[in-house]
């Protein structure tokens, strides 16, 4: 069942009870019989006073798909370093395609686009969904199939790089407003995975409000 999970490999750990209300980073530091170990977590620099029978959620994404179990803390260990064992999960649950998970929000990004004199036009424009494969917007601004524009993503997240898209669908919203479907282009790893992090982070907090899908 933990076939997919692998020493190292990073994990989220959300806690059932409103004790530890964060998603705290850990990682994988072994297999043993008794279950995984995980290293510890941590909340301003110290060390988070876990108890066995905590209840915790551990969230882990591989190249396609993300997943999610349920576990409990079995035992905190202080020395020689924090770590923490936890119970191995009959019971391992797919959240879906990572690329492909399109989250409805309601947001602003800033859209560049680059004029024949090589100045930029900068413009807020409405962000209705995004995944890590692309986005929707809302704008006045009119796009034809298949140009090339670049996003800022720094009202949202802490991404500095433009994202490179590319148009690949226009409806009209209204008399004024067209909706255009974008997908990345030329996007690094390493910027796809900081989208799709974000977009996680952000689906769990609104399920945990009871505005998640």
């Amino acid at each position: 069942m933990m076939k997919k999970l692998k020493i190292n490999q990073k994990v989220e750990v959300e806690f059932e009870e409103d004790t530890y209300p964060d998603i705290y980073l850990s990682k994988v530091a072994d297999f043993v019989d008794a279950g995984i170990v995980i290293t510890g977590l941590y909340q301003h620099g110290a060390p988070l006073a876990v108890k066995k029978g905590d209840v915790i959620h551990v969230y882990f994404t591989t190249d396609r798909a993300a997943y999610e179990f349920k576990s409990v803390v079995l035992q905190r260990i202080k020395e020689p370093l924090p770590f923490i064992l936890i119970q191995e999960s009959e019971k391992l649950n797919r959240i879906q395609r990572r690329d492909y998970f399109r989250l409805d929000i309601d947001g602003i990004v800033d859209l560049h686009q680059e004029k024949k004199d090589g100045s930029t036009n900068k413009k807020e424009v409405k962000l209705v969904d995004v995944s890590g494969g692309g986005l929707q917007i809302k704008t006045k601004l009119n796009f034809e199939k298949g140009n090339e524009i670049k996003i800022s993503f720094k009202k949202l997240l802490n991404l500095d790089n433009l994202i490179k898209g590319k148009i690949v669908r226009k409806t009209k919203e209204n008399f004024e407003v067209n909706k255009y479907g974008v997908e990345f282009i030329d996007i690094s790893n390493s910027d796809r995975e900081k989208i799709i992090q974000w977009i996680f982070n952000l689906q769990r907090k609104l399920r945990q409000k009871g505005l998640g899908r």
